[in-house]
C-alpha cells in the first residue's frame, strides 16, 4: 500500500451508504485477561462486601439481636469474595489459553462493525404501535374514571 493512503473500508449493501469494518480476534493475551479479570472481580467483590454490610444493618434495624455479629457476616463475605476472585481469575486465564488454542484451528472470531442505522423490523414496528395504542387507551381510561394515577 503506498504511503499516505488509508485502508479501504468495505461498503455495505448497495444503496445503504454504510461502511463496514471487519476485525478478527485471533489471539487473547492471557496476562491482560488475568489482570482485567482480577480488577473486575475485585471491584465486584468490594460491591458484594459493601452490600452485605448494608443488608446486615437494615436487617438489624428490622429485627434486632436475630442475626450474627457484623464482624462474622463480613468475615464470611470476605472469604467468599476471596475465593470468587481467585477462582474467577484462574478460570478467565484458562479460558484465554483455551481460546488461543481453538483460534489456531478456527482463525478466531470475526467482528463486523457498521455505521448504518436501520429501523425496527416490521414485526417490531407492529408491536411498538400496538403497545403505544394500548398505553393511550389505558391513559384515557384512567382519566375518564378519575383515578389519581392518571394525574401525573
Amino acid at each position: 500500500m503506498p504511503s499516505g493512503r488509508r485502508p479501504r473500508l468495505s461498503r455495505g449493501s448497495p444503496g445503504t451508504g454504510g461502511r463496514t469494518i471487519r476485525l478478527r480476534l485471533a489471539e487473547a493475551d492471557p496476562w491482560s485477561v488475568m489482570v482485567a479479570g482480577f480488577l473486575l472481580l475485585a471491584g465486584l467483590g468490594a460491591l458484594v462486601i459493601t452490600t452485605a454490610g448494608v443488608v446486615w444493618v437494615l436487617m438489624q434495624a428490622m429485627a434486632p439481636d436475630v442475626l450474627p455479629a457484623l464482624t462474622t457476616v463480613l468475615v464470611i463475605a470476605f472469604g467468599v469474595v476471596t475465593l470468587e476472585v481467585i477462582l474467577g481469575t484462574g478460570l478467565l486465564t484458562l479460558g484465554a489459553f483455551l481460546y488461543n488454542l481453538s483460534a489456531q484451528f478456527s482463525g478466531g472470531v470475526e467482528i463486523a462493525v457498521t455505521d448504518t442505522l436501520t429501523g425496527p423490523t416490521p414485526a417490531a414496528a407492529r408491536t411498538l404501535l400496538f403497545l403505544a395504542r394500548l398505553r393511550a387507551r389505558a391513559r384515557r381510561l384512567r382519566t375518564s374514571t378519575g383515578s389519581p394515577r392518571g394525574r401525573t
